[in-house]
């Protein structure tokens, strides 16, 4: 039964997804050939698509502090591919992502088309076209968002920030606001398993994971936004004061000898 329901659920995350994508496209191509502005168009659609996708996966939302508007730099933990999810829910913004994710089947498309960042990891000199787009990709109607770890992980820290994509907020004004992700699960014998459920890490499949996932019938996720914004001219200094503020207001959702830690690439 729990199986049942579980594909139930992601058939209509599916459903959320190329729905709100249709309507999107629709009116992002009219917005176009009428020559009018389109951003607000895009953040009202996926916001809505974000907050569908999460009632979808039986996800509730908690804000702790105050999201940033735009133009902002924001900085997260990474846990899991839910944590687009959960951010796109509360923020006009836009991410960065591993190449890899362009090539996925149709959510490589939408995710090119909605004015997601690629990073080639394997390429070292790909950084410097990467935040030269960080740069452009930040406006007055939308921000940005980095997971500076570079992978996911369980949930017990926070780990090391990487600097190298952290140029446009260490030679600008802008700064970088902060938040942490955490997720909580509501299982009836009092063991949270959201560093197991949630979070993807370790040798999951994909699709694995996300029937694990829509099996839960409760999670709450919490993000808990920053009060100060972080200014620094040097990134790797500006990359450990920020990892320093993400652990402050982070909650752990496991302790480092609950798994073996064997990071997921994402």
């Amino acid at each position: 039964m729990r199986l049942i329901f579980a594909t139930f659920k992601v058939i209509s995350v599916i459903s959320v997804t190329l729905g709100v994508y249709t309507i999107f496209i629709t009116g992002y191509s009219l917005l176009r050939i009428f020559n009018r502005p389109v951003d607000r168009w895009r953040n009202n659609t996926l916001r809505t698509w974000g907050k569908l996708a999460a009632k979808s996966l039986s996800i509730s939302v908690n804000v702790e502090g105050t999201p940033p508007e735009p133009p902002f730099f924001l900085v997260s933990n990474h846990l899991s591919y839910v944590d687009i999810i959960v951010l796109f829910s509360r923020l006009n913004t836009t991410f960065v992502a591993k190449s890899e994710v362009a090539k996925w089947p149709v959510i490589g498309f939408i995710a090119r088309t909605i004015g997601v960042v690629f990073i080639d990891r394997a390429r070292r000199s790909d950084v410097t076209r990467v935040n030269a787009e960080i740069t452009n990709s930040v406006t007055d109607k939308r921000g940005l968002t980095l997971f500076p770890e570079g992978t996911t992980s369980p949930g017990s820290k926070v780990l090391r920030f990487r600097a190298g994509l952290l140029d446009y907020p260490a030679r600008s004004d802008i700064g970088a606001h902060y938040c942490a992700l955490s997720y909580s699960t509501g299982n009836k014998n009092g063991e949270d398993n959201a560093y197991r459920v949630v979070s993807w890490w370790g040798d999951s499949g994909l699709l694995t994971h996300v029937i694990r996932l829509a099996k839960e019938k409760s999670i709450k996720a919490t993000i808990a936004f920053g009060d100060t914004v972080v200014k620094e001219d040097d990134r790797k200094i500006l990359a450990q004061k920020l990892q320093k503020k993400v652990s402050d207001v982070f909650t752990p959702m496991c302790s480092p000898d609950d798994t073996e830690f064997e990071p997921l690439k994402f």
